[in-house]
């Protein structure tokens, strides 16, 4: 069982049911939805296309819907033509109406030259041009040429260090945010992240929305700026997830020391049970080339070394040339990096940490220590909003962990999750008012309930259809937070096919 995930934006290359349903049966684990194109529309066909192919194949898939966020850009060239800056000569962006030329440009950040200083470095276009700044007007700010390069129109702008008064959330974001809520998505990345309370209010903004009836999308940061770095704990805090968007990152910081928060964001997430996903050129080449080169290779395997829950396709398979093969690579490579387990790297995080004081840490902790002298890797949870599942992969113990629940949204939810197998089974029947997510474990030491019986038999059922166990086979059995029930104190050592009197 893979237990990093592959995440890998839909776009023009693989919005066809075809290629979805290759990516899916390649491994493809959720797709990513990306605000900064297309109409809502078009993104509403592509949500509900990967839906039914998902539901045809039988298995689950994660929607996360990636905020634009404020974009600061040029405007229009002379012609559409590019132009060539060259190092050491004068550049003027502006606020003006202009017809872009080699000499000015306009940007559509009206404040540029009131939140610019002298000296400030200016990056356009990823980082390919830099210029600093040598005095600013009312509506000027005029540059030097650092680096010099080609110039498109309508490229971004990065101001590194300098910091901006304009919210993580535009009113475009707005307008997203509320039809991807009526598309019943998974996860909102939110864009231009810098301080926690970004995060507490577009996650106050979700919960205004949110229409399931057991839990809600989760909110996931994406980690992007160098004020984000700075207040990173805070911001884990504040969040469900962090994505370590290195692109914007490497921008807005410096490529080199990129994988040094790489390490860290990772780190930091896991041992907060949050979610983390790397991004950004992870198959670069691919976009146009049938195969990876060796860097991009070993730059996925050290990101499932780290410990991320998901690696993540952008280019490679929304406008490149080979978006399936582009999964089946990611695929080979995970599968390769974790010939090597997770405690041959190092020391799974949660047991470094001093106690938590936390009865889910430690039913966590118990299950991993059950699992290694019972000498199996599979644990089973009855989870009912998917928290217990995603507490129980942060401990990084390499447990295969199979998530049972009867939401539909917890399924398609786990799939994200590393080392998670979500399943999604009925309830007990009108017998019972209560679905199988809502018994509870200390049901499991009451063997003349009935209702524990169909819980048992419905769980191992459910496992033994997927070929996941076998009869005689002994695994972990444990539950998460319960509807009307506190946590369970119990972690039970379980043989599939016994009769339960013998248990």
């Amino acid at each position: 069982m893979r237990r990093a995930k592959i995440l890998a934006t839909i776009g023009p290359s693989s919005e066809s049911e075809t290629v979805i349903e290759s990516m899916l049966a390649a491994g493809l684990s959720a797709v990513r939805i990306n605000m900064s194109h297309g109409e809502h529309s078009e993104h509403e066909r592509r949500i509900e296309l990967v839906r039914e192919t998902a539901a045809k194949l039988g298995v689950p898939v994660a929607v996360l819907i990636d905020l634009s966020g404020p974009k600061i850009r040029t405007r229009t060239l002379d012609g559409g033509l590019s132009v060539v800056l060259t190092e050491g000569d004068k550049f003027v962006i502006t606020t003006r109406e202009v017809v872009g030329t080699k000499h000015e440009v306009g940007t559509n950040y009206d404040d540029l030259p009131s939140v610019v200083s002298k000296d400030a470095r200016i990056l356009i276009d990823d980082g390919s041009i830099e210029l600093r700044v040598d005095e600013t007007t009312e509506t000027d700010v005029i540059t030097t040429v650092v680096v010099g390069g080609v110039l498109a129109e309508r490229k971004g702008i990065n101001l590194p260090n300098t910091l901006l008064p304009i919210p993580s959330m535009t009113k475009k974001d707005h307008a997203d945010l509320e039809w991807a809520m009526t598309q019943n998505i998974d996860y909102v990345a939110l864009s231009f992240v810098r301080t926690a309370e970004d995060c507490r209010q577009a996650k106050a903004r979700i919960k205004e929305l949110n229409t399931r009836p057991l839990g809600r999308p989760l909110l996931i940061a994406k980690i992007e700026k160098a004020e984000a770095i700075d207040n990173l704990l805070e911001i884990i805090d504040a969040t469900d997830g962090l994505m370590v968007a290195r692109g914007d990152l490497g921008v807005e910081t410096s490529v080199e020391l990129v994988p040094v928060y790489q390490k860290r964001i990772i780190e930091l997430a896991v041992a907060h049970d949050k979610l983390v996903i790397t991004a950004t050129q992870m198959l670069q080449s691919m976009i146009v080339n049938p195969f990876p080169t060796r860097a991009e290779a070993s730059d996925v395997a050290n990101a499932v070394w780290d410990g991320t829950d998901a690696v993540m396709l952008s280019a490679e398979t929304a406008s490149g040339s080979h978006p399936v093969e582009s999964v089946k690579t990611m695929a080979r490579i995970i599968d390769s990096a974790e010939t090597i387990k997770a405690e041959q790297l190092k020391k799974p995080v949660k047991f470094n940490q001093p106690p938590s004081g936390r009865t889910s840490q430690a039913l966590c902790k118990a299950a991993a220590y059950a699992a290694k002298e019972m000498r199996t890797d599979k644990v089973a949870v009855f989870t009912e909003s998917g928290l217990m599942a995603r507490r129980l992969s942060a401990v990084r113990s390499g447990l295969q962990t199979f998530a049972l629940t009867t939401s539909q949204d917890v399924y398609n939810q786990l799939a994200l999750i590393w080392g998670v197998k979500p399943f999604h089974h009925p309830d007990l029947g009108e017998a019972d008012e209560r679905p199988i997510g809502e018994g509870t474990m200390m049901d499991l030491l009451n063997t003349q309930s009935d209702k524990t019986a169909d819980l048992l038999k419905t769980g191992e059922t459910t496992l033994l259809d997927a070929g996941v166990v076998s009869d005689g086979e002994t695994l972990i059995m444990m539950a998460g937070r319960l509807s009307g029930h506190g946590l369970s104190s119990s972690v039970i050592v379980w043989t599939i096919g016994e009769e339960i009197t013998r248990r």
